[in-house]
């Protein structure tokens, strides 16, 4: 959340769904382990306290795919992972 550069100085681009999409709720909580209005403060503290960049907000999983795979150093989660959407994956297991 503080860091704004991946390690070859390239923007870092933070993509997530609206906070009440089932996904965004499923992601936070199991993948994170925090509520989503608690990451949403998060997110909002850092912003307004200028040591963070706040992630853009895309509307469906599938507009959050294209903006990952369209903008250099992006970063955002899909639930399934096929064949056509990898872009670059991070696996997150539990």
């Amino acid at each position: 959340m503080r860091q704004v550069r991946w390690s070859d100085n390239t923007p870092i681009k933070v993509f997530v769904l609206p906070s009440h999409h089932p996904l965004h709720k499923k992601f936070a909580q199991n993948t994170l382990n925090i509520l989503p209005y608690k990451l949403d403060r998060i997110w909002n503290k850092l912003t307004f306290s200028g040591l963070g960049v706040a992630p853009t907000i895309v509307a469906s999983p599938e507009m959050l795919l294209k903006a990952v795979s369209t903008t250099p150093g992006a970063l955002g989660y899909v639930e399934n992972i096929t064949k056509e959407n990898i872009v670059n994956v991070i696996q997150i297991s539990q």
